[in-house]
């Protein structure tokens, strides 16, 4: 055995290509089998949700100008998806969504991966899940809109900004001038950002990197951050300026009706806001430049969706994967059963009521009679898949409940998230399947139609 020790001690074990890949499917099989929903569901409903008609009608033209969001880099992104589909027989609807469903893969693959180096791998993960089972997630995930792919690229620049600062005060172990080259990708990503929605990018960007500089009372890092990358991708968007939307006409708006939607499209995770309240403040979590970043991102989203005059669009997107992660290092000592039995208790309990009220809103139809004729209709389509949706829920919840209750408190964010994503897959099947029966909008890519104004 001392032989066997020796040699462990001076040869580094080699792992073999099968290896590697064996380690980063099993690290990664929550986005990859998330990713399979995705294309799954993907395929089951035509081009009839809000933004979905007046795009596929773009798509089978050559726009040349736009009236509502988009820009002509993403409708000539969609429209290069739909000929290849026809081309190998896939029809229209389903390879208008690949933009959508790619940008959320890749964005979950790099969100971990930043994630797990700047952060914790357990954070990483529950973060990962959490951003995953989230209701608006996943439904712009396989929209065709713009909404997704901007909150991606813009998301991934913030998060690229946030790692360049960490290196450059020292705060994240990084190689000579390595936070240089995270700058130059934040500020690519925001170029990217600004040719899918124009101006919005930089409206967003501006605020959020003032307010954390004078919260860190650091506004130094704003000079030494690479800002002739910035300047250059700037002069770029300028020269492109065709392919820019036009931002969006302010107009101040209710800021609780921004609430109650947002309490609609993080449900459940919702109801663990308060508790991450108490958490950051008790723990002195909000001291840290990182939570302190990542709360900024969350909240100016938020702000910004109640000030433009098409309301609650794209930019609530934004504050999902910032609050994931934050819920993720709220979750994490649950996760590895560093605290007491009362703590994983009152969290989980807190998940398994949302399960259970999310079950007992999903069968209510069914007794309740809700909405005018149209809704009705809908809804007494909906009837089957809601019910065993409501079946999958309880069950999930009653399994959280138990796990609870016996303190294991690693399996809490997992069985939430799965339950979860087992009801997207019940109603995103067979739900879209009974609600595409008429609604269904073919567009093929070769033939003439309405004008880019819906004339």
């Amino acid at each position: 055995m001392d032989e066997f020790d020796d040699f462990s001690e001076h040869h580094e074990v080699t792992e073999l290509p099968g290896q590697r890949f064996g380690a980063w499917v099993r690290g990664n099989r929550a986005v990859l089998l998330y990713g399979l929903l995705l294309l799954v569901v993907a395929g089951f409903r035509g081009l009839w949700a809000p933004g979905e008609t007046g795009l596929g009608a773009l798509v089978r033209n050559s726009p040349k100008a736009i009236d509502g969001p988009g820009s002509l880099l993403f409708l000539w992104l969609l429209k290069f998806c739909a000929r290849v589909g026809e081309a190998i027989g896939f029809g229209t609807a389903w390879p208008l969504r690949l933009p959508a469903v790619g940008a959320s893969l890749l964005f979950l693959f790099a969100y971990r991966t930043w994630a797990s180096r700047f952060l914790q791998k357990d954070v990483a993960k529950l973060s990962n899940l959490v951003l995953c089972a989230m209701p608006l997630w996943f439904w712009q995930s396989q929209v065709v809109q713009v909404d997704l792919v901007f909150a991606a690229a813009l998301g991934w620049s913030w998060l690229c900004w946030l790692a360049g600062y960490l290196l450059l005060r020292g705060m994240a172990v990084g190689t000579g001038l390595e936070h240089q080259g995270w700058f130059r990708k934040s500020y690519v990503w925001l170029g990217v950002a600004l040719l899918l929605k124009g101006p919005l990018a930089l409206v967003l960007s501006v605020p959020l990197w003032l307010a954390f500089g004078l919260w860190q009372r650091d506004l130094k890092v704003l000079k030494a951050c690479s800002w002739s990358w910035l300047l250059g991708i700037l002069a770029l968007a300028v020269l492109f300026r065709g392919f820019l939307p036009a931002l969006p006409m302010l107009k101040f708006g209710p800021l609780w009706a921004s609430g109650l939607y947002l309490l609609r499209d993080l449900f459940p995770w919702t109801l663990l806001l308060p508790a991450l309240g108490l958490f950051l403040r008790g723990s002195g979590a909000h001291q840290s430049p990182t939570v302190r970043f990542l709360m900024l991102a969350a909240v100016v989203p938020f702000l910004f969706s109640f000030w433009v005059e098409a309301g609650h669009g794209a930019d609530p997107l934004l504050t999902l994967p910032f609050l994931a992660l934050l819920l993720g290092g709220m979750l994490q000592p649950v996760y590895v059963e560093g605290v007491s039995l009362n703590r994983i208790r009152r969290l989980g309990g807190i998940m398994a009521a949302g399960l259970w009220l999310a079950a007992l809103v999903a069968v209510a139809p069914g007794f309740i009679q809700l909405g005018g004729p149209e809704i009705q209709a809908a809804l007494s389509a909906l009837a089957g898949p809601l019910r065993l949706a409501s079946l999958v829920l309880a069950l999930g919840a009653l399994s959280v409940s138990v796990r609870c209750s016996i303190g294991e408190g690693e399996f809490l964010v997992r069985e939430t998230a799965a339950t979860l994503c087992a009801a997207f897959l019940i109603l995103g099947t067979w739900g879209f399947h009974r609600l595409d029966r008429g609604r269904c909008r073919s567009f093929p890519v070769g033939d003439a139609g309405p004008s880019s104004t819906g004339k």
